[in-house]
């Protein structure tokens, strides 16, 4: 019995020690560990070879290119906060002498086309800082500086190369239903391309741009979406174009919003920054 009470004690007392110990070395806090994010770096090689988008995005020189799993998060801005609805998407990149492709693709159980009252499409987006000081997060499209960005959607595409003008039922002030037979229509507009060439400069304004000389296209196939864009590597304008110069590299980061999860606007999923080598 009295061995039991000096093992007892000696139990409690080199606890409470433990204690006393734990509190001296956290007094001033618990230590986080900070893991240091590194920023991936997406080669961009020189292939001299074209797509040409109005036939196919050429899955067969894609496969001969290595490239990077981009994790994403969701739009910690708009609830709710749930994980990222599409968790990463792969990347690829290649230019020729006179233009710059991009390839992104991701998982999606469903090919969501259509932009209808509670429908919403599938779509992604790639957003490049514009000026010599890039923003320190990517959180929000032109929080601080100004962002030049590449808006493909599901619909767009589907309007513009199939030709399938979207209709509706709900008609409202500024929807005719029988403009289509009209000689001059004024409320239908026809996309220029699949991809939206727009602008931000803070929160709360992205706006189209008039002149859009990018293109892109996307496949759904086997529970995958596969989408490229193609722009001219030399920038129109330097105020409001991506520029792409060789041997230099710059920051872009990557979105993409699921449409049967009711993805939209600025519920979707993003990626932090990424650095391109262009060469």
């Amino acid at each position: 019995m009295k061995n039991k009470v000096i093992i007892i004690t000696l139990v409690f007392v080199a606890g409470f020690l433990g204690l006393v110990y734990y509190a001296i070395m956290h007094s001033r806090g618990i230590p986080v560990k900070i893991e240091k994010i590194e920023t991936p770096v997406l080669a961009v090689p020189f292939i001299d070879t074209r797509i040409d988008l109005s036939k196919d995005i050429s899955l067969n020189t894609w496969d001969t290119l290595s490239g990077k799993e981009i994790k994403l998060m969701y739009q910690v801005m708009v609830l709710p906060w749930p994980k990222a609805v599409v968790p990463s998407v792969l990347v690829k990149a290649f230019r020729t002498q006179e233009d710059i492709y991009f390839y992104v693709s991701w998982k999606d159980d469903t090919e969501d086309r259509t932009h209808a009252m509670n429908q919403f499409s599938d779509a992604c987006a790639i957003m490049f800082p514009l000026g010599k000081e890039a923003q320190p997060s990517s959180i929000m499209m032109g929080f601080i500086g100004k962002t030049n960005i590449w808006h493909w959607k599901a619909s767009q595409d589907n309007e513009y190369w199939q030709g399938a003008h979207p209709k509706t039922d709900a008609y409202a002030d500024f929807y005719y239903p029988f403009e289509e037979k009209e000689l001059f229509v004024v409320s239908k507009q026809t996309p220029q391309s699949a991809v939206s060439d727009l602008l931000a400069i803070r929160v709360g304004t992205v706006t189209s741009k008039e002149a859009n000389a990018i293109q892109g296209r996307g496949f759904w196939k086997d529970g995958a979406w596969n989408v490229v864009f193609k722009r001219p590597l030399k920038a129109e304008n330097i105020e409001e174009d991506t520029g792409f110069e060789l041997g230099k590299k710059r920051l872009c980061a990557f979105a993409a919003w699921n449409g049967s999860k009711d993805d939209r606007g600025g519920r979707k999923s993003i990626s932090d920054w990424v650095e391109l080598d262009i060469k």
